[in-house]
């Protein structure tokens, strides 16, 4: 086993070092930018430092007047690199004018595999070109594959595509990334009095911590997350604070008011862009970012009956009464004018604003703690000395892991994944049957009825919803396209947008380690399931699947392996012929797309239904490369868990005979490799009718019992 472990990692070691040398882009030239942009606009060369192409006017009001710049057109895939599911960035033109305002988005590249037909095509290019219209401002819904364009002052709801959702979240993202990209670069040119790239007055702003485009979060979200932390003060705890002054008792409301909020703050570490740009909103951040630089800020708001009090016996109102400390050392701080709203929904409306920029010379370091304090004073007595203070501590706690945390929910994926909250959960309570039976296979496999019951509604429920409905079927684009993102130096980020993909994944890698491939191939591949049960209901009509003589099976095997051998070549020999090849695969038609499909396809896949209706699940055995993957790594299963006795193969054959799958051989071991974990052998085991020796020792207890009752 270690050298095979060896050999394999050789293998796909040089499978990364030669494909790590393929790559694959496009670059247009200003003449194919002419060819859509040119009846309306004047095209301008691209620029050197920044690729995008300036838009001017065709026709200046006066001779004399240099065209007017109306705006940029530029590739998604040189701001935002986003790859859809084929592992691949998907590449659209975009083109916006100085407002914002998209003027043209048409898909230039993708390598999607479930659209590289030319219908196809049509359907994400038709997806694409929805952007027209509205702005980089727009918050943007994918609906239906069948839903109407549209769009408000600040939502658009785009149709989406059919079988499509990964692909299609792809190109919305990297339109709306990419154009934020220009604009704010745009912005920054404009603020200089030039255009982008022009002179030495501005830079891309792509990457800038200050503009990096952030989710949208509500009052309450922020809250959850510690980005912005509350922290009241009640009449009592302000005179307890006093207790023992001359300044106390000045609340005379706190003997019958005791618990009445008196101060009502909240904290917010305003120079990070998720929490700034969502508190403060657009206008505000550009503000502060004016005011902040490269330091950092916190936004304090305060409310109560106490924060506008005029008598300074009760409360003297500094213009910024609070202390920030850091490793013990006082942190400065300066307050600064702010005059605009607050713009998170459930903001209380009635507050008073700080915004305190910390000064350059003392920095305070955001990802480690630090000690925010009230200082809160009060004036006693007729001189203007007799002023007696205390501090309250004001926690805050968005740092560290919450941070960390924070970060990671914003991340597209996550989005996904909690849309399909509903049939994640479906999904794993199918897991947790699945491997409690597997577990528990005697129980499972107590009786060839049982079994027979059992595997039938599972097999239901894999095709129906792990396949057609929640789209969960394992591909061997899956592995393509995880080794060509390695291979280039990418990370496998890209899964993550479709869930049901990576818990089969993590399912079928833990299962491999302790059952083999039979766990995926007999019981997961929605496929494989619609095969075996094509085969049981013609069998109602009497056709039965022809048996195939041992050495015939046997050669036929290898097929498998020189189909995926091909399919993996082709990711440095032929990169650009790999989603071809994975065609050999019939899931994207007969799975993914209903057989809505170019006809090529659709005969591809049907004529693979049919001949497991004479050889059983023919195509699984003899020709899938995603079941050849996993059967090439049945060196890391660890456990032979199909019991056998010593009479199995001599002289039993019963087990090798029943088995669909021709995986035991004739000394009755078992070839994991080629097994699916049908558990009918298991069954068979058990079944004193079935089994050989059960049968023998059934008869000899009959006879013993004859023989006694015979000498009674």
């Amino acid at each position: 086993m270690t050298k095979t472990l060896v050999c394999w990692r050789r293998a796909i070691t040089g499978l990364l070092l030669v494909a790590s040398a393929v790559g694959h882009a496009v670059t247009l030239k200003k003449a194919d930018v002419d060819q859509y942009l040119s009846k309306q606009y004047l095209v301008g060369d691209i620029n050197p430092n920044v690729p995008v192409w300036p838009l001017f006017e065709r026709q200046p009001t006066t001779e004399n007047e240099k065209p007017q710049l109306i705006g940029y057109a530029f590739e998604s895939v040189d701001f935002e690199p986003v790859r859809g599911y084929g592992g691949k960035p998907i590449n659209i033109l975009v083109a916006i004018d100085t407002q914002g305002n998209f003027l043209l988005s048409r898909l230039l590249e993708h390598r999607e595999p479930l659209f590289r037909s030319e219908v196809g095509i049509a359907k994400l290019t038709e997806f694409a070109s929805q952007y027209v219209g509205i702005t980089v401002r727009h918050e943007t819904h994918l609906q239906g594959f069948r839903a109407k364009t549209s769009h408000d002052d600040k939502r658009a709801y785009l149709h989406g595509v059919q079988a499509g959702t990964v692909s299609a979240k792809a190109i919305d993202r990297t339109i709306l990334q990419s154009a934020a990209s220009v604009a704010l670069a745009h912005e920054e040119a404009a603020r200089a009095g030039t255009i982008i790239g022009e002179g030495d007055a501005v830079t891309l702003t792509k990457g800038n911590l200050r503009n990096v485009e952030v989710k949208p979060l509500t009052w309450d979200q922020l809250l959850s997350r510690r980005m912005v932390e509350p922290m009241s003060l009640t009449r009592r705890q302000i005179e307890k604070a006093f207790a023992g002054t001359r300044a106390a008792g000045a609340d005379k409301l706190a003997a019958t008011q005791p618990d009445e909020v008196a101060l009502q703050f909240h904290v917010a570490l305003a120079s990070i862009p998720q929490i700034g740009r969502n508190v403060l909103g657009e206008e505000g951040w550009r503000l502060l970012v004016a005011n902040m630089r490269d330091s950092q800020a916190l936004v304090i708001s305060e409310s109560g009956p106490l924060y506008k009090m005029m008598y300074e016996s009760q409360r003297i109102v500094d213009d910024q009464p609070f202390v920030l400390k850091q490793d013990g050392k006082v942190v400065s701080l300066r307050a600064i004018a702010y005059d605009k709203d607050l713009v998170v929904p459930g903001y209380p409306t009635t507050t008073r604003v700080h915004v305190l920029i910390v000064d350059s010379a003392t920095p305070l370091d955001p990802s480690r703690p630090f000690d925010l304090a009230l200082r809160f004073g009060r004036r006693y007595g007729s001189f203007a000395h007799q002023v007696a203070y205390t501090e309250f501590a004001m926690p805050y706690e968005f740092y560290g892991w919450r941070r960390t945390l924070s970060r990671w929910m914003d991340a597209d994926w996550v989005d996904a994944w909690s849309k399909r909250s509903a049939e994640i959960a479906v999904l794993l309570a199918g897991l947790i049957v699945l491997s409690v039976a597997l577990v528990r296979q005697r129980v499972t496999a107590h009786s060839a009825r049982r079994l027979k019951i059992f595997r039938i509604a599972y097999l239901l429920f894999t095709l129906g919803f792990i396949g057609w409905f929640a789209q969960g079927q394992l591909s061997i684009v899956n592995i393509t396209a995880s080794l060509e993102a390695l291979s280039t130096g990418n990370d496998l980020s890209f899964l993550l947008a479709d869930p049901m993909t990576v818990i089969l994944w993590i399912f079928v890698g833990m299962t491999l380690l302790v059952w083999g491939r039979g766990t995926f191939c007999g019981w997961l591949c929605p496929f494989g399931a619609f095969q075996e049960l094509v085969s049981l209901i013609v069998r109602r009509i009497g056709i039965r699947p022809r048996r195939l003589r041992g050495a015939w099976d046997r050669s036929l095997k290898w097929i498998k392996y020189l189909v995926l051998g091909a399919v993996l070549a082709t990711i440095w020999l032929a990169p650009t012929s790999t989603e071809l090849v994975v065609e050999v695969e019939p899931f994207k038609t007969a799975i993914s797309l209903y057989f809505v499909r170019d006809w090529p396809y659709v005969v591809w896949a049907v004529g693979l239904l049919a001949l497991s209706v004479f050889v059983y699940r023919g195509y699984c055995r003899y020709i899938c490369p995603l079941g050849a993957a996993l059967a090439a790594l049945n060196p890391l299963r660890r456990w032979g868990w199909i019991a056998r006795r010593d009479a199995c193969g001599k002289p039993c054959q019963t087990c090798r005979h029943r088995c669909e799958y021709q995986s035991i051989a004739p000394s009755g071991k078992v070839s994991y490799s080629e097994c699916f974990q049908c558990l009918d052998c298991v069954a068979i085991y058990r079944d004193d009718t079935q089994c050989l020796p059960l049968i023998q020792e059934r008869k000899r207890k009959v006879i013993h019992l004859y023989e006694e009752r015979a000498a009674a």
